[in-house]
């Protein structure tokens, strides 16, 4: 009688990867079982779901459901409108509210040739703005931004 030795799952642990080589060879192998999975999450529970990775030594990379521009322009710098159903708000107002809001987005994803030069300096600062985050998020977690690339400090 042979016997027989049965591999059940094994758990696998979990800890940095000491040689940079072995490291960006495991992050290539895994980055689109994570995106795969934010995917799959997004469209299972209907959440909007913005993953910025920042390997060491490489490019960030980014995935989005529904896209990554339209879900961080959703949370970053804009802030979030009153609730209907707070004590005090007048609902004329907050419809005035929302269309205006709805006009300023308009005019950001608009084309650029037919904005004038108040808009486009506005756009100008908006992205200004949102690469000075994207910068400083990078550089908490030991990445540096140079003639546009990112590299591991």
């Amino acid at each position: 009688m042979s016997t027989r030795l049965i591999k059940g799952s094994k758990s696998v642990r979990l800890a940095k990867i000491e040689n940079q080589n072995n490291r960006q060879v495991t992050f290539s192998k895994r980055r689109n079982g994570v995106f795969k999975k934010a995917n799959e999450l997004a469209a299972m529970i209907g959440a909007e779901i913005c993953i910025i990775v920042f390997p060491p030594g490489s490019k960030p990379y980014s995935f989005g459901h529904p896209n990554v521009n339209e879900t961080i322009d959703k949370y970053v710098g804009e802030e979030t409108p009153p609730s209907p159903s707070s004590p005090g708000i007048d609902g004329n107002k907050l419809k005035n509210t929302n269309k205006n809001l709805e006009r300023q987005q308009e005019w950001f994803r608009g084309p650029i040739d037919k904005m004038n030069y108040t808009e486009a300096s506005m756009l100008k600062e908006g992205l200004e703005y949102l690469l000075l985050k994207v910068k400083n998020y990078g550089t908490e977690r030991g990445y540096g931004y140079e003639n546009g690339k990112w590299k591991a400090e």
